[in-house]
């Protein structure tokens, strides 16, 4: 079916030998043999297995239990293994018995365990320790009689903390003689992966679970390859253009220069480091490493080798001029860049050097190589976060590297680098020339560091840095650099999305014309580098491509024991994207459980999306979720766990759904829960301090951690800190808390007005941006119809005036109001609204308008009320019951915009959602509008799921029904009412994230119509909310959209209504300006484009 794409066969002895290691924790030795197979099928099963395998000994190869920790965690605790006497290393030894390891249950899958991972463990600590303090003539012999030495990160960690250990960064020379090929091939591969098992990973292969062979053959006819994917999720090729791509070289922006005049550092004032040292930009709390240096890191040899081939890479064809006193210099990159803003269909690939040159780019492997262990002997956290972000089809020669840039003869002025990892440091080596000064100075640290042939220094390309001057420039001087580092854009959803249309019509092409008749299919074997991702066959081809790339983002960092944040605007799908992702998951391992976390009101929509996609194959042995309809259902499945659990029944994987009150009382009765998988919807409510459910959620011992939102960035950028590095725990011991606070308050500062904080802000945005992009998938925009949004200030009626001033409600008053004082948002809906609240009516307005029969009942309840003000809501009642609607309307200016909207709506035969924070604004509108004879449906956030259903079939499918009414902040999420394309925000919160999620029930997949927003805003109550979330927006744009934006000041706002380019609407506009309230003022005062109230700086 799949020509040369099936897995390699595995002998039947391989198997036995595999199975004793994985079962008793044992080590094995095999050697290849007809009866064990060839190196392709011992690897590849290794590998399938999650184990282990070194290159030792000579013609063997030694296979080894998974490591059962994290790599950051076992990097911890080595360091304290190594620092403890042998009273604290029994201790340590003992307490690995009472902690729980999720990854083992995970590697031994369906084998039952003979062992206990805290055996195996101990004896890693205690390799761990003997090499830390063995002497120099033992090390190298120690590479012939430890298999540990072989394996990652053991072998990493090791080395680390033998050279901090020592007092000193410098790498312990290797042996004269070369390795033997067999050891350095397996050394390498199994850093890497052993990737070389995934040649065969394509096949498409059966469902298991799910769906009974009847199910199956019912809904499977088989799918031609044309049919795979949707059409626009496939690269196009033109083959005229194909061989020869444009030449972007020299397009690259690789600086960030702060002014037109050039600054060049001397010496003066800076010190001289010619000793190895590693550099901290502060002492005590939140120091952080911005510099290694390494005098002789590399063999001088190695550096003369790879300078042949890669100084001509260096040419005048550049954009650096700022940073060479304004002519180009000789400079180049080499590897992969992200030409995200050039005007070229691939954005994403080798530069034209590297694509002209990569046989003779081979030469430079061994000084890459070299840099690249180095980096992760001296800075191993930094190299890890790296090796988790980089994609595998961009890595050089398997290192973390991306990107080289190569200088020659090039004395840089001060200046930033651009876009680099900022998890990750530069890698800068000098590897040819003769000359004398010429240092890299850090002007941060006031240090300047003496590189010569064979120098090499690690640091934070985002400080400020340059050369200094050249000694003797008049005698000629030669000098070629390199710095390698790991280029952010290739990790941007650009990138990703074009990575994904290239491994689909790979994998089209590799099918031919061969009907794809399995269940499942392996979208990512079409690369042997990258982890499986398997999707059911019928599904691939409603998934989007930006949906593909999510996936294939995850399952990268999944694959690499890291999570991730998955930041899709609302609307893009990212519910099919985590099922699945969870699919792929129990595919690879059948018997593993996966915990969803979302909020209980989105918990039904969940199991909806997992039923209306299982008709595309997208079934799972057991999904269990607690949605409230069926908790006699939910029970018997959790029994069934249990007895799964107890091994009375074969264990099959679970999916459960749960929200966050129930996930304590889950946990209380499943104690050894120890999922693979968790994934947090709307997660940015993990972002919280001193939240419960991240302590929950931590005690569960599991790195895959992903969440999903479309709002990661609520109120302020530490709540993305606390997302990424909730995550990727190794995200904070690189940057830390304090750090980051200060790049989030220079971003405030100039989004709260202050334009002399630009240039910090800038600085600022680009280094987050850059932190982030290696954990947080973000695609903020879309391909959905237009969306107009408006804000509408509305008049106060006569009355309404009248309690504003009793309040004492002005522009002045109002920014000293809580958050909790509700009146005048009461008031601006309507006074009878407002003398309701005050004087607790609620029930008599529900109940049928009756105020007087409540007051006979129970004076108590309008005690607050003076006698006017209770005539007045009498009266205001008896204007409804006599149909007096449009004196009543007229009472207030929202109401009277709202109605006329409606009208409107209704007149073209349209649908309108309004959504108000308030239960006494919902039900004055609903009966307002009943009153007037629109077909109105009222959803609040008391009521079930079952009401919500029903709600949305109604609205989709009954014409008659134009309007529904929602309660913000509870019924906006998790629910489609795509029938609708006008949205009216009746009132608006502090947070613009709530207001954004209500507009997205609307405004999402599948809308075919363009989506037109009111948001009402009284002329008092409404505008400080305005500006807190104009701020928040501005905010968000910095971040997550990449632009550097701050609040709109009042003049810089435009009324639109007279130079609206829809005439219908600009007639609307005219005629609304003219409705005069009760008392004479106009209904509207003014309409502004809402994406205006924040200003983008060019």
């Amino acid at each position: 079916m799949l020509n040369g794409l099936t897995r390699v066969s595995t002998s039947s002895e391989l198997e036995s030998i595999l199975d004793i290691v994985q079962s008793s924790g044992e080590i094995a030795v095999v050697f290849i043999s007809p009866s064990i197979g060839d190196l392709e099928t011992i690897t590849s099963e290794t590998q399938r297995r999650q184990l282990r395998i070194a290159g030792i000994p000579r013609g063997g190869y030694t296979i080894l239990p998974a490591i059962p920790l994290y790599d950051d965690e076992l990097l911890q605790m080595c360091e304290r293994y190594t620092a403890a006497n042998d009273y604290e290393k029994a201790q340590i030894r003992d307490s690995l018995f009472m902690r729980e390891y999720p990854l083992f249950a995970y590697s031994v899958r369906n084998h039952k365990a003979l062992f206990h991972p805290a055996d195996y463990v101990s004896r890693i600590l205690q390799f761990c320790s003997y090499y830390v303090q063995a002497p120099d003539a033992d090390v190298l012999s120690l590479l012939d009689r430890s298999p540990f030495l072989h394996i990652s990160p053991i072998k990493e960690i090791c080395t680390h903390i033998r050279l901090i250990a020592r007092g000193t960064p410098l790498a312990p020379e290797d042996s004269e003689s070369p390795a033997p090929e067999q050891l350095r091939f397996h050394a390498e591969s199994d850093a890497e992966k052993l990737a070389a098992e995934r040649a065969g990973a394509m096949s498409i292969a059966t469902s298991s679970g799910g769906a009974s062979e009847t199910e199956q053959l019912s809904l499977f006819s088989g799918v031609v390859p044309s049919a795979l994917f949707q059409k626009d999720a496939v690269e196009e090729v033109d083959k005229d253009t194909e061989e020869t791509m444009v030449d972007l070289t020299g397009e690259e922006t690789v600086d960030a220069v702060h002014s037109f005049q050039a600054e060049y550092l001397t010496l003066d004032g800076l010190e001289l480091v010619t000793k190895a040292a590693i550099f901290y930009d502060r002492e005590g709390e939140g120091q952080r490493i911005v510099a290694v240096y390494i005098p002789g890191g590399v063999p001088e040899d190695t550096c003369r080798a790879a300078a042949a081939v890669l100084e001509p890479a260096a040419t005048k064809k550049n954009l650096r001029a700022l940073t060479n006193g304004g002519l180009p210099p000789d400079t180049g990159l080499v590897g992969y860049y992200d030409y995200l803003t050039n005007p070229t269909r691939h954005k994403c690939r080798e530069t034209e050097f590297s694509r002209r040159n990569w046989g003779l780019l081979a030469q430079s492997e061994p000084l890459l190589k070299h840099l690249d262990k180095l980096y992760s002997q001296l800075a191993p956290m930094h190299h890890h976060l790296q090796k988790v972000a980089i994609p595998s089809q961009y890595q050089l020669c398997g290192t973390v590297f991306s990107t080289i840039t190569v200088n020659r003869n090039f004395r840089t002025a001060v200046h930033t680098d651009k876009g680099d990892f900022r998890s990750g440091l530069g890698v800068l080596s000098v590897i040819n020339g003769e000359f004398e000064g010429c240092h890299l100075a850090i002007k941060k640290l006031k240090k300047a560091f003496q590189l010569k042939v064979g120098d090499v220094l690690l640091f934070d390309t985002s400080l400020e840095h340059g050369n200094t001057e050249v000694i003797n420039p008049e005698i000629h001087w030669q000098r070629t650099s390199i710095v390698c580092y790991l280029r952010t854009g290739l990790m941007s959803s650009v990138c990703e999305m074009e990575r994904r249309k290239h491994l689909n019509r790979l994998i089209l092409q590799q099918l031919r014309n061969t009907e794809v008749l399995n269940t499942t299919v392996n979208i990512n074997g079409a690369d042997s580098s990258l982890p499986p991702l398997f999707v059911p066959t019928r599904l691939a081809s409603h998934l989007a491509p930006v949906q593909l790339a999510a996936l294939g983002f995850i399952v990268e960092r999944t694959e690499k024991q890291s999570g991730c944040v998955v930041a899709m605007t609302m609307g893009l799908g990212k519910t099919l994207v985590a099922l699945t992702l969870c699919f792929s998951q129990l595919h690879l391992a059948p018997q593993a459980d996966i915990l969803i976390l979302t909020p209980k009101p989105i918990i039904s929509h969940w199991v909806d999306e997992k039923n209306k996609w299982a008709m595309h194959g997208l079934h799972f042995p057991h999904f269990v979720a607690s949605d409230g309809l069926n908790s006699l259902e939910f029970e018997q499945q959790l029994l069934e766990y249990e007895r799964q659990k107890n091994n009375e029944k074969p264990k099959l994987g679970h999916v459960f759904v749960i929200n966050g009150e129930y996930l304590a009382g889950f946990l209380r009765r499943f104690k050894r829960f120890t999922p693979l998988l968790i994934i947090v919807d709307e997660g940015h409510r993990v972002a919280a301090k001193g939240n419960k459910l991240t302590e929950s959620l931590d005690r569960l011992r599991c790195n895959l951690r992903i969440v999903l939102s479309g709002t990661p960035l609520q109120n302020d950028a530490s709540e993305l800190y606390r997302l990424v590095g909730w995550v990727n725990k190794g995200v904070g011991r690189v940057l830390p808390p304090k750090r980051f606070q200060e790049l989030a308050n220079d971003i405030n500062q100039f989004v709260e007005g202050d334009d002399g904080a630009f240039y910090n802000a800038v600085m600022a945005q680009e280094y987050i941006q850059d932190w982030m992009r290696g954990f947080v998938f973000r695609e903020m925009e879309n391909d959905l119809p237009p969306l107009h949004d408006y804000l509408l200030i509305c008049g106060s009626s006569d009355v309404q005036r009248e309690y504003e001033e009793k309040l004492g409600l002005t522009e002045t008053t109002m920014t000293a109001l809580k958050a909790t004082e509700h009146r005048p948002h009461h008031l601006s809906t309507h006074p009878a609204c407002y003398l309701a609240f005050i004087s607790d009516s609620y029930q008599s307005m529900v109940s049928g308008w009756t105020v007087r029969a409540q007051a006979n009942t129970s004076r108590m309840r309008v005690s607050q009320l003076e006698e006017i003000d209770t005539m007045r809501l009498e009266h205001y009642v008896q204007m409804v019951e006599n149909e007096q609607l449009d004196t009543f309307i007229d009472l207030s200016g929202k109401m009277r915009v709202l109605v006329d909207i409606v009208l409107r709506v209704q007149a073209r035969k349209e649908k309108l959602i309004i959504f108000s924070l308030y239960v006494g604004s919902q039900d004055l509108i609903h009966r307002t509008l009943t009153a007037l004879r629109v077909c109105t449906f009222t959803v609040r956030g008391r009521d079930s799921q079952d009401r919500r259903r029903r709600a949305m079939q109604e609205f989709s499918e009954n014409k008659d029904l134009i309007v529904l009414v929602l309660s913000t902040k509870i019924a906006a999420y998790g629910l489609d009412f795509t029938a609708a394309n006008h949205v009216v925000l009746f009132d608006s919160w502090w947070n613009p994230q709530v207001d954004a999620q209500a507009i997205a029930r609307a405004y999402r997949r599948n809308q075919r119509k363009p989506v037109t927003v009111y948001r009402l805003i009284s002329a008092t109550e409404n505008k400080f909310v305005l500006s807190s979330q104009t701020r928040k927006i501005a905010l968000f744009k910095c971040i997550l959209h990449e632009r550097t934006s701050r609040q709109a000041l009042p003049d810089e706002l435009e009324d639109c209504a007279a130079n609206e380019k829809d005439e219908e609407r600009r007639s609307f506009w005219a005629k609304l300006k003219t409705t005069l309230l009760a008392g004479g003022t106009r209904a509207l005062l003014n309409v502004y484009r809402y994406q205006e109230s924040v200003r983008e700086s060019e």
